[in-house]
């Protein structure tokens, strides 16, 4: 039976998490004070509070208290491997006494550290409906004891508040995000008419200009013009892409023959593929002849992965691959774009069609890959990514040969 003080101890460390909660914006700031107490409250040499990556499906560490914690900080643990990813897995609370004992224990974190566990009280975060967020972990009791059935109690009582704390986090941002969204879609939507006209009119001063600047003396007068130019197509392939992403109409779908497509949306790049001695294979399906597509929404895809393998590829040696490939019985078809480029590092690999996500610094805008990702759902096919740092990469669309129907026969 539970004595008046436990209750108090309890109720104490309810109160002290919550006014923490309270009164702390910063997520991190709010977890690291959290840890601190619960080493504190718990006699603990060590803590630390591991977050869960549900796109990588990795533990890491977003905090690490103690003299040697921030030595961990680049682990990731995957579920099951560790105290930590046991905890995560099973979603129970592990109190390990004797870590030399538990074949369980990762020792590379100790490794790295320096540190000696001796013993761990690991409990999982978990938000509603089950999902997980986390684990808390508390290292080595003072005094050489091991931790008891009082101190998995106060760590579940703390490890309920701090799940709150972190779930309370990620709607706001996900909300946040989605708001921001929302509001660029319906801006850009309200301005779209005055914004094609404007780019009308770019387009077709710049063809007249064209037509009389050979006719004009002077290099710098030609250079100046060939940035005019540059600038003035970056402007549009990024109205485009604004345009693009928050546009809500249906798509059109025609019958296109997907061989001459591809090649007549790339021609574009024509000019600047013998500038820089790129070379383009195609590799076309011969069963594969018309496809219903919105060729409008296409092209932008095929454009913007074009222009991506382009900008990495060597000169000289700069190879792009562009194949299709009929999917008989699927009623579905591939197409892809391979280069031999310098590759995409692992753990971008999973961020790259995130909305504002970009590798290119001040020249990428982050919209592009998004575009791409959400005209490719929109003809109810996916995009997949495979790349190997220093070799290159290969983007995979699939998509129903005929989209209208293959919507249809889902729904029957």
């Amino acid at each position: 039976m539970k004595t008046e003080k436990e209750y108090l101890l309890k109720f104490q460390v309810l109160q002290r998490i919550s006014n923490f909660i309270s009164s702390i914006s910063s997520l991190h700031k709010l977890l690291t004070l959290i840890m601190e107490e619960s080493k504190s409250i718990l006699n603990a040499e060590a803590s630390s509070l591991l977050l869960y990556d549900s796109r990588e499906k990795v533990l890491f560490f977003e905090v690490a208290t103690g003299e040697k914690g921030g030595a961990v900080k680049t682990i990731k643990l995957k579920l099951g491997q560790g105290i930590a990813g046991v905890c995560a897995k099973e979603k129970k609370t592990i109190n390990v006494k004797d870590t030399a004992k538990d074949k369980r224990f990762f020792t590379s974190a100790d490794s790295k550290s320096h540190f000696k566990t001796k013993s761990i009280l690991a409990v999982p975060l978990t938000g509603k409906g089950g999902k997980l967020l986390g684990v808390l972990e508390v290292l080595n009791k003072k005094g050489g004891r091991p931790f008891d059935r009082k101190d998995e109690e106060l760590m579940e009582i703390i490890a309920g508040e701090a799940s709150l704390a972190v779930e309370n986090a990620q709607l706001y941002i996900e909300n946040m995000k989605s708001a921001k969204m929302a509001g660029v879609g319906e801006t850009m939507l309200s301005l779209s008419h005055d914004i094609k006209n404007i780019l009308n009119g770019l387009t077709g001063g710049i063809y007249l200009l064209d037509e009389t600047m050979s006719s004009v003396q002077g290099e710098y007068v030609q250079d100046g013009w060939n940035i005019v130019k540059t600038n003035v197509n970056r402007i549009s392939e990024l109205i485009l892409d604004m345009l693009n992403y928050s546009s809500k109409k249906k798509p059109l779908f025609q019958k296109v023959e997907l061989g001459n497509f591809i090649k007549d949306t790339v021609s574009v790049y024509e000019e600047k593929l013998k500038e820089k001695k790129i070379s383009v294979e195609y590799a076309f399906d011969s069963g594969l002849q018309e496809v219903m597509m919105d060729s409008t929404g296409m092209s932008r895809v095929l454009l913007n992965l074009f222009s991506n393998a382009y900008e990495v590829v060597p000169e000289g040696s700069g190879k792009i691959r562009l194949c299709t490939e009929c999917m008989p019985g699927k009623g579905c078809y591939s197409l892809k774009v391979e280069d031999n480029g310098c590759g995409i590092p692992p753990e971008n690999l999973k961020k790259i069609f995130d909305i504002f996500f970009s590798t290119k610094g001040h020249k990428g805008t982050g919209l592009g890959l998004a575009v791409v990702k959400k005209i490719v759902s929109e003809h109810k096919g996916t995009i997949d990514v495979a790349s190997e740092p220093g070799k290159g990469t290969v983007f995979t669309i699939t998509a129903p040969t005929d989209p209208e129907n293959a919507s249809k026969k889902a729904k029957s």
